[in-house]
């Protein structure tokens, strides 16, 4: 980035020896003239350098454009000889060049830069893997009541051993989308570390959920524990989880005492 900016730089430069050798009757202004030109060659610069980052962000691409497009027609204003092809240009088209192209440049800018920010936040609390949310995701939730379900997949560390860490991952990746078909507006998916899932519902939607995922998750082979918290708000999200997580471990230690004794009772 910095030899791109050291290199944009450095071209205008270049361009800008010969114009402080022509005559000065040759502009009304040749300080206004320099002014533009320097600043059309920051501009250019700045989108050079932005473009690798920015390049999906065309409000933002725009907006640069807009400005150089100013900065040019007022180096342009400034050369005598081109006075009256200037003059020629309807009034609306100058207004906007001279005018407009500076505030709807700056108005795109700031939009292009919103957008960007919220672009990388989005990605900073998005899980890699699934797709989902990661925990960071909790700092922002969007119901201010909510029910909370902390999902667990059975056996996940076996399976792991197994079949290897990429069945692992096919795993984790299923479960989640079996997962986000259910879910309604306002309503986030968490991978809250390995094996663990936080969904985060609309007030009295945890039972409702739960029977609507089933058939999939089943479908998929998954087996899952769960535990609920229902009806929460941000202020108290930690007592949520740990409620949920209590709740969890209480499914899963039933189907182990389940399990250990269907082996010593097969019968």
């Amino acid at each position: 980035m910095v030899k791109a900016l050291s290199t944009a730089v450095f071209i205008g430069l270049i361009f800008h020896l010969p114009i402080i050798k022509v005559d000065s009757p040759f502009f009304y202004s040749k300080a206004g003239f320099v002014v533009e030109y320097l600043s059309l060659t920051i501009i250019t610069a700045i989108a050079i350098c932005a473009y690798p980052v920015l390049k999906k962000e065309k409000l933002f691409l725009f907006g640069m454009m807009l400005l150089g497009l100013e900065k040019a027609y007022g180096m342009l204003h400034e050369i005598i000889a081109l006075k009256k092809t200037l003059e020629s240009i309807p009034v609306p088209v100058a207004i906007f060049l001279d005018d407009g192209c500076a505030l709807i440049g700056v108005g795109c800018l700031a939009l292009g830069v919103k957008q960007t920010i919220d672009h990388y936040e989005s990605s900073q609390s998005t899980d890699e893997l699934t797709g989902v949310y990661n925990r960071k995701a909790l700092r922002k939730i969007p119901l201010k009541q909510f029910d909370l379900v902390f999902f667990d997949i059975d056996n996940f560390k076996q399976l792991n051993d197994e079949h290897g860490h990429n069945f692992g991952d096919s795993i984790l990746k299923l479960f989640s989308q079996g997962l986000k078909q259910y879910t309604q507006q306002d309503e986030i998916i968490i991978r809250f570390g390995g094996d663990e899932f936080i969904v985060i519902l609309q007030s009295h939607r945890a039972k409702s959920f739960l029977v609507d995922i089933e058939a999939t998750i089943s479908a998929l082979n998954i087996s899952y524990s769960y535990g609920i918290a229902e009806n929460f708000n941000r202020r108290n999200l930690r007592e949520a989880i740990n409620r949920s997580d209590k709740a969890l471990y209480r499914m899963k230690h039933l189907k182990h005492q389940q399990k250990y004794s269907s082996v010593l009772n097969p019968n």
